[in-house]
């Protein structure tokens, strides 16, 4: 890597071939293979809970009423969130540690799953399932030299709240507004110092500390959470710092606070 470009060996079809650049960016997901080029440690941990995600095209709108798109039910046993997709319904259940793969994966234990979710149903289709690991980890860093790393590639987090996704797009926002500013010449390279500084330290506030926290609260016993809700939904200040926080909007003013 010279001092204006870095360099990728790639392989393709048996054949490498070098390419290069002024920057390289990492966004080649939780299994990020630059990150590994680059000797990044990706710091955290991995949940007992795998997730195990049912498709299904029964139309849950006929049968509950106020239903919306995304939907979580609070369950300190086996909590579930419902998701419309075009054509289907996606429903994610916390499968347990002493729980196999084999067993999860069975569509008798997933039709077992189902059958708890509306009383008197127990029968429906299922065109798919996925089960997958869950963890909860953020590189150590997102830069090193003219290399970054964004999304899965530099964080990940429980799906819960959908803010992993969203905070790789805002990665991705951060990083090429100062890249472009940067090519132009209206800003020197310490501009790119910034993305680091920025996200990184949001992930670890914000995007980890409430992913965490959503998967801690669909776990609650009885009716704690709601009555939290209930709590914060009877005062408007609360309410708009409650959905500041889970918009991740709070994120984004935390990080223009970072310079």
């Amino acid at each position: 890597m010279s001092p204006a470009r870095i360099e990728v060996t790639v392989t393709r079809d048996g054949d490498s071939e070098v390419e290069a650049g002024r920057w390289l960016i990492g966004a080649d997901g939780a299994r990020s293979e630059t990150r590994g080029a680059l000797g990044v440690a990706f710091e955290g941990f991995t949940w007992p809970e795998r997730f195990l995600v049912v498709s299904t095209p029964f139309d849950f709108h006929g049968v509950i009423e106020n239903l919306v798109c995304v939907n979580y039910v609070v369950d300190p046993q086996r909590w579930h969130f419902l998701l419309q997709t075009p054509g289907a319904w996606r429903i994610m259940f916390p499968i347990a540690a002493t729980e196999s793969d084999d067993l999860a994966l069975s569509r008798d234990f997933a039709r077992s799953l189902m059958a708890g979710l509306i009383a008197g149903i127990s029968h429906y289709e299922i065109v798919h399932t996925t089960l997958y690991r869950v963890h909860q980890r953020v590189a150590e860093t997102f830069r090193k030299g003219r290399a970054f790393l964004i999304g899965d590639a530099a964080h990940l987090n429980n799906p819960l709240g959908g803010m992993g996704m969203n905070g790789g797009i805002h990665d991705a926002i951060n990083l090429t507004d100062r890249l472009a500013e940067v090519w132009r010449g209206s800003k020197d390279d310490a501009e790119l110092g910034r993305f680091e500084q920025q996200r990184r330290l949001v992930t670890k506030e914000y995007v980890e500390t409430q992913s965490i926290q959503n998967k801690k609260n669909l776990e609650e016993p009885g009716t704690t959470f709601r009555d939290r809700l209930i709590t914060i939904a009877s005062d408007a200040g609360r309410t708009r710092d409650y959905l500041l926080a889970v918009s991740m909007i709070s994120s984004l003013k935390r990080a223009q606070e970072l310079g």
